[in-house]
């Protein structure tokens, strides 16, 4: 049968958290064990470090979503936390900041 509504699928933890805009955000609470599970493998040692840093390559996080440059400086100037050099660099590139400006 022929339908509009695209398959869905249920993802893995690991893709769910590589989805995340920033590692610190793909921390897992698991209810049934009492502990954070960190899929990145570097959201708790950026939440230590106080760094934001994008789970995937910093420019193709932003060239899927300009507007998680705006989200990533907001969260590091609310939490006193640094922007991960690979961000800054990504966020000055003329592509994404077209983007940005066109979303």
């Amino acid at each position: 049968e022929s339908s509009r509504i695209p398959g869905m699928r249920f993802g893995t933890a690991l893709e769910d958290a590589l989805r995340r805009d920033f590692t610190v955000n793909g921390l897992f609470y698991n209810v049934n064990e009492g502990i954070v599970e960190d899929f990145t493998k570097r959201g708790i040692s950026d939440m230590k470090l106080r760094i934001i840093r994008t789970p995937l390559p910093a420019c193709e996080t932003f060239r899927d979503d300009p507007l998680r440059i705006m989200r990533a400086i907001r969260f590091a100037s609310r939490l006193g936390f640094e922007l991960d050099s690979e961000i800054k660099f990504c966020a000055r590139l003329p592509e994404i900041l077209n983007a940005l400006v066109n979303k």
